[in-house]
């Protein structure tokens, strides 16, 4: 079952078992307590009649992770006619909006992935290259445009990225920002300074 077409039931029972898996970790959290998260009986089984095995589950949102980065990429098409400076803050608020609705992914994906290699690869290709590459074109297409100019677009657009990225995952894995920084801040000097590596 497609994580788009689940039962309401369904989708109580895999943002249970996200929360969980997030909070625990998958290894540590049980089919019961996931039942229970839900609203449902513990011992009663009925995850099983929503998905076959626990597994399952953790797949249902690895392909959500996946498909919600799929939805926010689209949205670049859209900056195209904005000031590079305006679109590079809508790309960075929408960036980390994003880590914030999905933390409790972007745990599990941190952290337990590792004992499922096709999940960890689905979210390094699918999520993560597919996000690096539509960016990467994005630059390119502001260069064609004229609105941008740089020697080496796929390295600024990889810096950009990866510091979005580690300044979320330093907020929800550690619970804390680099020196401290506010979320606003960091925002303002991000495209500051990808702005002025780009004009």
């Amino acid at each position: 079952m497609s994580e788009g077409n689940l039962t309401p039931a369904a989708e109580r029972l895999l943002d249970a078992a996200m929360r969980l898996f997030a909070e625990r970790g998958y290894d540590r959290t049980t089919v019961g307590e996931i039942q229970e998260a839900a609203g449902l009986t513990f011992g009663s089984g009925a995850l099983y009649k929503h998905f076959p095995t626990k597994e399952a589950v953790l797949a249902a949102g690895v392909d959500r992770f996946v498909e919600a980065a799929r939805t926010e990429r689209k949205l670049l098409t859209e900056l195209d006619d904005q000031p590079l400076v305006n679109a590079l803050h809508a790309i960075g608020r929408l960036a980390m909006s994003a880590f914030d609705r999905q933390s409790d992914a972007l745990r599990i994906a941190w952290r337990d992935l590792e004992s499922f290699p096709d999940l960890q690869e689905k979210v390094r290709s699918e999520r993560i290259r597919a996000t690096f590459d539509d960016f990467s074109s994005w630059f390119r297409r502001q260069a064609e445009l004229g609105r941008a100019e740089f020697d080496d677009g796929q390295a600024v657009a990889a810096v950009a990225l990866s510091s979005l990225a580690f300044f979320q995952l330093l907020k929800h894995m550690m619970h804390d920002t680099p020196g401290g920084v506010s979320e606003e801040r960091f925002l303002d000097a991000w495209t500051a300074m990808i702005a002025a590596t780009t004009t």
